[in-house]
């Protein structure tokens, strides 16, 4: 999978515009098309070149004053993270934060259980996460007509404010102003994901998940010291 300079920007100048177009106006395909191994180069690149500007101010920004569960990972077994972040992560995530996002009710149910698996230490998101699949569930079995952008942008909040739980100390009342930088860059994560579930289906969105968390720990983990 070879191109020339002009070739890419095609490419990622085509993704952008139609993730962008998406995130105006979410709406699920016809019918799941196969995610083409160049369409997956480019969104990671996007992926890519947003986030990690971003991860680097947040670090500037804020340091070393939260506690990371990663480092308390990397200090038992640093390689130990490379499976629970490249294939636990995205198996356990896309089910409960994108597989309902088609909007039928056995996705949603799936992705109510599966929320315990992930948030049963932060009871308050449970609560409100399983308040939110109800509120689906009901909406759907009554055939009401639900807004899909208020469903992907529910969703992609969710999943970065999960992500808070790998902090050890930080506390919502008292850094709320935080959350913003903080979840941000899941945030941007989670709508991408959901463009790729709802026109892909969710083993790409999984596939994709797995792999741009592979571009980031293993690098991490290889030169990570004590």
């Amino acid at each position: 999978m070879f191109f020339t300079d002009t070739e890419l920007f095609q490419m990622l100048q085509t993704t952008f515009q139609d993730f962008l177009a998406f995130s105006k106006n979410p709406v699920k395909a016809e019918s799941y098309t196969p995610m083409s191994a160049r369409s997956m180069v480019a969104f990671l690149l996007i992926a890519l070149v947003l986030v990690i500007p971003f991860g680097l101010l947040m670090n500037y920004l804020i340091g070393d004053q939260f506690d990371s569960l990663f480092e308390e990972i990397f200090k038992i077994n640093k390689w130990l993270i490379v499976p629970l972040g490249i294939l636990l992560a995205p198996l356990i995530e896309e089910p409960i934060f994108r597989l309902h996002l088609d909007l039928k009710k056995s996705s949603i149910w799936w992705s109510m259980i599966l929320s315990f698996l992930v948030m049963s230490t932060q009871w308050f998101l449970l609560v409100a996460f399983l308040v939110y699949m109800i509120f689906l569930l009901i909406s759907v079995s009554q055939k009401e007509v639900v807004n899909l952008k208020f469903v992907v942008y529910t969703s992609a909040i969710f999943f970065g404010v999960v992500h808070l739980g790998n902090f050890s100390n930080f506390d919502f009342v008292s850094h709320f102003y935080w959350i913003p930088l903080l979840v941000g860059a899941q945030f941007f994560i989670g709508l991408m994901l959901s463009y790729i579930r709802l026109n892909h289906g969710i083993w790409y969105s999984i596939l994709f998940h797995g792999v741009y968390n592979a571009i980031l720990i293993i690098p991490s983990v290889y030169f990570y010291e004590p």
